[in-house]
């Protein structure tokens, strides 16, 4: 008899199995369902490979799909994988969009990436210097970088 798949269910199983084979399976299961935990973690097995094979690309979507419901543990893995370049291009602006989110919502450890990424973004190292985001891309006087994580040129200062 094939076994009822409801997502807490699958989720609670998942949570208790001891085979990572076994608990990826079911957490796909409640996440197809719209577990937003279970969500998260299919992106972490995905992202670590407990359970399967690491797939970076399959990490941060699974991540995206939880962090649009409002998953903090999605947005600051989402964040760390864009700062690193993993299944992404690397992007600070991304980057710093994630991870300030997840600091609003309590990852409060993640305050010092969020500062390094200011005094990057700003073109400005830890020591207060010009960096090279200013000698490649100089700053216009009062244009800030876009902080969107999805890009609205509609919202963009005019030229």
């Amino acid at each position: 008899m094939p076994i009822a798949h409801q997502p807490m269910a699958d989720l609670n199983r998942a949570l208790r199995s001891t085979n990572d084979a076994d608990a990826f399976s079911a957490f796909l299961f409640a996440a197809r369902a719209g577990c937003l935990r279970a969500q998260s973690l299919v992106g972490l097995a995905y992202h670590t490979g407990r359970g399967v094979a690491v797939d970076f690309e399959r990490a941060a979507e699974w991540y995206c799909k939880a962090a649009a419901g409002g998953d903090s543990y999605a947005m600051a893995n989402l964040g760390m994988m864009s700062l690193l370049g993993q299944g992404m291009a690397a992007d600070d602006v991304d980057a710093y969009v994630w991870l300030q989110s997840a600091v609003g919502l309590g990852h409060r450890s993640l305050r010092p990436a969020v500062a390094m990424l200011e005094r990057r973004i700003a073109g400005r190292d830890a020591a207060g210097r010009d960096g090279i985001l200013t000698s490649v891309a100089p700053q216009r006087p009062g244009v800030r970088p876009c902080a969107m994580a999805v890009c609205d040129p509609s919202r963009c200062e005019a030229e």
